[in-house]
């Protein structure tokens, strides 16, 4: 009995120890490819994400491409239909192939847009000239051209009414007075913008008399009147010494523009006749106003032509000779029935059109009471609002 108890427990520990050695290197052999598994997860998990940031990297660079390409075809369009725009505008081919060279140099949107906007067309002439480095004789080219597109475009009218922020604002061919001190008197002459470029102001000294000038420390006084903005002056140094041989004056840019005669009122371009009496200032006595008037009944009156008016005052063409200083008593009856007293006016401005062979009168209201203050700017307005009417139903180009 125990020899068969013996050899069950023999048998059973025999068949442990075969399980034992049969399962124990087949577990560790799956745990080994459990481990292995892992690890090629891992490795597989990294591939992906590197194949993920690939995909990515060149999906951004397709998307960049791609928007570049289309930003350079809608750039093309553009420039397309800015040329034909131009054309249509009337601007002669090389007047457009300047135009075009600004608009592909200066990044503008719409670059169409500045042949219908002063202020854009002036931001492109400005982007557009900083960048640029001119010689004097490509300077003065470009200037040309550009006044013969604003010219094209009726920019130069605009440009007129814009108030200037310095000297080299100022356009070729501007009226002006320079006045000279010599021996502790002023010598004052009529001359006119030759050629400005960022470097110095050339004007005309065709009536000046060059050999008395020193171009060490002399100064001249520049006085000049924009036709739509008002009156400037300011006090410049010779850049050099004058040619006498082309009669040119030669000044720097001042540090400081002055700008007078500021308006407050809508000035109107409007033609009609009046007649008016001329009082030299000598002869006006601020005081009695009234006494003046009374005494112009023994005075000549004298005819004029309006330029433009406003409800601080007009200017006007006459073949009477009249001084800046000088006041007139101007007869408005024609415009309607109440004026019917004479509005008294302080001369600002006197020059002088060739063309026409008559002299330019700009006078500003003097101690004018608020009714017929009233009264001229209703009748600008009405004028405004006719000439808007005519302006909504004319035929367009």
């Amino acid at each position: 009995m125990d020899t068969l108890q013996q050899l069950a427990t023999w048998i059973v520990f025999r068949l442990r120890d075969g399980v034992y050695e049969y399962l124990l290197p087949r577990a560790q052999r799956w745990k080994e490819i459990q481990g292995g598994w892992a690890e090629s997860s891992r490795e597989s998990s990294s591939y992906v994400a590197w194949g993920l940031g690939i995909v990515v990297v060149f999906g951004l660079l397709f998307a960049i491409v791609q928007s570049r390409r289309e930003k350079k075809k809608r750039h093309e369009r553009e420039l397309l239909y800015f040329d034909r725009k131009a054309v249509d505008k009337d601007l002669d081919r090389r007047h457009i192939d300047l135009l075009t060279r600004m608009v592909k140099q200066v990044s503008i949107q719409q670059p169409y847009r500045a042949l219908e906007s002063y202020d854009v067309l002036q931001h492109l002439i400005e982007t557009y000239h900083d960048q640029q480095k001119f010689s004097e004789q490509e300077h003065k080219l470009f200037h040309q051209q550009l006044d013969e597109i604003k010219k094209v475009l009726g920019y130069n009218k605009i440009e007129e009414t814009v108030q200037l922020q310095s000297s080299k604002e100022i356009r070729k061919g501007q009226r002006v007075s320079l006045t000279l001190t010599r021996g502790g008197q002023q010598y004052q002459y009529a001359s006119s913008l030759l050629f400005n470029t960022d470097e110095r102001m050339t004007f005309d000294a065709g009536s000046i008399d060059l050999d008395t000038i020193k171009p060490a420390g002399t100064t001249v006084d520049v006085q000049f009147y924009r036709e739509n903005d008002a009156g400037y002056r300011f006090t410049a140094t010779l850049s050099e010494a004058p040619d006498k041989e082309k009669k040119e004056l030669y000044l720097r840019h001042p540090g400081k523009l002055i700008r007078d005669q500021a308006r407050s009122f809508s000035r109107m371009e409007v033609h009609f006749a009046f007649s008016y009496y001329h009082i030299p200032r000598n002869q006006f006595n601020s005081i009695e106003i009234d006494t003046n008037l009374e005494r112009c009944a023994n005075r000549p009156v004298f005819m004029g032509e309006s330029i433009d008016i406003s409800g601080g005052g007009l200017a006007f063409f006459t073949r009477h000779y009249i001084k800046k200083g000088d006041f007139l008593y101007l007869n408005f009856q024609q415009l309607s029935e109440e004026h019917s007293e004479p509005v008294l006016s302080e001369v600002v401005y006197q020059g002088t059109d060739n063309e026409r062979k008559c002299y330019i009168i700009r006078a500003k209201s003097f101690n004018i009471n608020e009714s017929a203050q009233d009264t001229i700017m209703r009748f600008i307005y009405q004028m405004q609002r006719k000439a808007a009417r005519r302006l909504k139903f004319a035929p367009r180009r």
